[in-house]
């Protein structure tokens, strides 16, 4: 429960709200390096070989970035920006499911990370279960 005076105070002005952005936005920019390199290899038809560190490393930092929201949030899994993480997963599913939808699959897996990562506060914080914005 937020006392009277966190209240009173901006988000982002409160204490330690701005060492954690700076941990998300090195976390973001590694996952993006990261994951540019590896869907520009299947992009241009590298060998999955040569491609398995980029790959573990996408992962891992994707893991980082999860949970990051859910420590920033108890309630990110099933705010706006906590589902579209959920469904960003989900479409990597089929890419490993079935690697001749790879390219076009990885495109929306894109479009579903921009998305999710630049929409309003108030859908990104809209919680599914409280039908309502919770920060």
């Amino acid at each position: 429960m937020e006392s009277e005076a966190t209240r009173r105070i901006p988000k982002e002005k409160q204490p330690g709200s701005s060492y954690l952005k700076a941990i998300d936005i090195m976390l973001r920019c590694w996952h993006i390096a990261v994951m540019g390199v590896l869907f520009g290899g299947m992009f241009w038809g590298v060998p999955f070989a040569g491609l398995v560190v980029w790959h573990v490393l996408t992962i891992v930092s994707g893991a980082c970035l999860v949970a990051h929201g859910m420590y920033k949030s108890r309630h990110w899994l099933y705010q706006g920006n906590g589902v579209m993480a959920e469904c960003h997963v989900a479409l990597l599913a089929l890419v490993h499911l079935s690697k001749t939808v790879a390219v076009p699959v990885l495109f929306l897996v894109v479009i579903f990370g921009v998305v999710g990562s630049h929409m309003p506060g108030k859908l990104r914080h809209y919680s599914f279960v409280h039908k309502r914005r919770i920060d």
